[in-house]
């Protein structure tokens, strides 16, 4: 460890449990160094202010080497041996330590406003690097992207059950161990309408009502897809159209076949259809 760096014991008292889907006060592991975090943003901060404007002009990302610099930057409030500093030394990304490590500054109450800030670029880039189609909570993606706008795929369990649910990049690891206590609660392994519900992309598993959201979007179950997509395209009239058309005209055909591919592209907009355990089950968007 460098010896000018004397980390302090943090004296905070532990934190009040939260309801799940408030912010989140990642805990500390040591009092941050703001001072070194200072020294070394003079040395590397026109590269970074020249990475992050570049981002911005063409809305994109930050550059790997920008987030190398960034990581390298907010590791000095911490010491080297974090997972912050080896990113920024070697450029390979231990997420989930990092993630707990920044979340840390990010919610301290010292944390000057550039360091938030530069933690969303660095965050949400990890993020969006691992997981390219991660979504937003918000329905038209904002720009640039923050840590509670973005949802990140990630891993839970509940009994025998695993499976991926949508978390904001602002919670980090005793959280998500929380939202699995809550799950299990609501008996995940046993709904399968419910897995069908958290695994949609969109679906935002901190929101803090989850069986609300679900029962408010289920629309219908059924026993199949072509089921399911003649409901909602409403082929009955559909095809009632089309019997009338041939009638008038003295026509006659055996029966007719539904394009599912042209009947998912037409519904894609308007619901979502997940299959689970032989049913399918349909969502509002």
């Amino acid at each position: 460890m460098n010896e000018h760096f004397q980390p302090q014991p943090t004296e905070q008292a532990m934190p009040e449990r939260r309801e799940l889907g408030e912010a989140h006060l990642a805990p500390s592991r040591m009092t941050p160094d703001w001072r070194r975090v200072e020294v070394a943003s003079h040395r590397f901060g026109d590269h970074i202010a020249d990475g992050i404007a570049k981002a911005s002009e063409y809305k994109t990302l930050i550059e790997h080497g920008t987030a190398r610099c960034i990581a390298h930057v907010l590791g000095r409030a911490l010491d080297r041996s974090s997972a912050l500093a080896a990113f920024g030394r070697t450029g390979e990304a231990d997420y989930a330590a990092m993630r707990d490590e920044y979340l840390a500054l990010y919610s301290n109450p010292d944390a000057p406003a550039w360091v938030v800030e530069q933690i969303d670029w660095l965050g949400t880039h990890l993020i969006r690097t691992a997981h390219p189609s991660a979504q937003t909570i918000s329905y038209r993606e904002p720009y640039p992207l923050t840590l509670e706008e973005l949802l990140v795929p990630t891993e839970v369990r509940v009994g025998e059950l695993e499976m991926t649910v949508q978390v904001p990049g602002c919670y980090d690891g005793s959280t998500i161990m929380e939202l699995q206590e809550v799950l299990t609660d609501h008996k995940l392994d046993r709904d399968p309408g419910l897995q069908a519900y958290l695994s949609l992309p969109n679906v935002n598993a901190m929101s803090g009502d989850i069986m609300e959201g679900f029962h408010n979007s289920l629309i219908a179950v059924f026993r199949h897809e072509e089921a399911a997509l003649r409901s909602v395209c409403d082929l009955d009239e559909r095809e009632r159209e089309i019997e009338d058309f041939v009638s008038e005209r003295g026509l006659y055909y055996d029966y007719l076949t539904p394009d599912l591919e042209v009947l998912r592209e037409q519904v894609q907009d308007m619901v979502d259809l997940v299959e689970r355990e032989d049913r399918v089950y349909v969502f509002y968007k």
